[in-house]
């Protein structure tokens, strides 16, 4: 995130960036002239374009409150083929995902970003940036090293985690929210064909709440873009 040093004075004004922005510069490969969104100390975001130098930038534009989510907000895909990640990869994104961590499960279509023909990792940041840019987000959202959905529930608990299953197996997505919107939240979506038994059961005993989109059988991609669709519409009516 770009943060300004103080709050703007006024639009059309020259602020100093925030000290030790280096590094977030970088990950944006920002460029004198460029527009990105930055954020005040009062925890504002606007449109500014960076001056030369990049220790400086001229405000614009404010933006609206809630364009980034309150709390941190993960995206975790089974990896399913090139094009339907790289769809998930840019939706989720734009949906307002602040990490992604792609999963791989026994009925994974890819594993590990290099079977059928799909990009590496590299690839996958690239597109990350890009969507980033392209929505205007405050952050590039992180982009994790694919993982077992055994090492996934090895790591320490940090959110409120439900995985998306058909309806007889879970509760409906807002229920869900309703009871840990104000939490740290984690979707994991399923591969083609679904989750196994063996799986399903992992994650009920990791204390991972099956949760469902409705009646329709939902590709994997699609499945993943609406719960994140369906999160940031929950947000507006509870905010």
């Amino acid at each position: 995130m770009i943060r300004l040093l103080h709050s703007p004075p006024g639009l059309g004004q020259v602020v100093a960036l925030a000290m030790g922005m280096a590094e977030a510069l970088d990950r944006w490969q920002a460029r004198p002239g460029e527009i990105l969104t930055v954020v005040d100390p009062e925890g504002r975001y606007f449109r500014a374009r960076l001056l030369s130098g990049l220790r400086e930038a001229v405000v614009f534009e404010p933006l609206p409150p809630g364009i980034e989510p309150a709390r941190p907000r993960r995206l975790c895909p089974v990896i399913p083929d090139r094009e339907r990640m790289l769809l998930i990869l840019q939706k989720g994104v734009e949906l307002g995902a602040t990490e992604i961590l792609p999963l791989i499960s026994e009925r994974s279509s890819a594993v590990g970003g290099v079977r059928h023909g799909q990009d590496k990792t590299a690839a996958w940041d690239r597109f990350v940036l890009k969507a980033a840019r392209q929505c205007r987000r405050a952050i590039i959202p992180v982009l994790h090293p694919a993982r077992s959905l055994e090492q996934f529930f090895a790591d320490p608990v940090v959110e409120q985690r439900a995985f998306l299953d058909i309806l007889e197996s879970g509760i409906p997505l807002a229920s869900w929210y309703r009871r840990c919107h104000d939490q740290p939240l984690a979707i994991l979506s399923g591969p083609e064909g679904g989750w196994t038994d063996r799986e399903r059961q992992l994650m009920l005993d990791r204390g991972a709440m099956a949760v469902s989109l409705g009646y329709r059988i939902l590709r994997t991609e699609t499945a993943a873009i609406a719960a994140m669709a369906g999160l940031v519409t929950l947000d507006s009516a509870f905010t």
